[in-house]
């Protein structure tokens, strides 16, 4: 069963797309030859950054790092991870638009949590990544 990642909307946001399964090896002439491995791509990438959050809000990303235990469990991603975004780019953000099946997880660090200098306040960085698992 997913595991709901925090409702908070994050400051920052960098997505890489996912990636097409391939390979490639270039012979002695020089011609490289390509082979595509897969019918889906996967491993997009997704890292958010929470600046001056409340503490609270802070310790419910790592409780949602601890119920999906790392990166082993699925994540269901509120709307407020896209805010900001137009709805095509959100629907690369959610993985909606390859059509694959992507589900979101931790990656294998876990969320990055530093205090922002003020009391009850935190910066916090996390790393997600979409998968195809079954």
């Amino acid at each position: 069963m997913a595991v709901a990642f925090p409702n908070i909307t994050p400051t920052s946001r960098s997505f890489t797309a996912p990636r097409w399964p391939t390979s490639g090896i270039t012979s002695q002439s020089g011609v490289t030859t390509r082979r595509l491995w897969g019918s889906r791509p996967s491993q997009a990438q997704l890292s958010l950054g929470f600046d001056n959050i409340t503490d609270d809000n802070a310790a419910a990303i790592a409780q949602a790092y601890n119920s999906a235990k790392g990166a082993t469990t699925d994540l269901t991603l509120p709307a407020a991870l896209f805010s900001g975004a137009s709805s095509t780019l959100t629907t690369w953000l959610d993985g909606s638009a390859t059509g694959a099946g992507l589900k979101w997880f931790f990656a294998e660090d876990p969320p990055s949590i530093e205090s922002s200098g003020s009391p009850g306040r935190s910066n916090v960085r996390v790393a997600l990544v979409a998968e195809l698992r079954l």
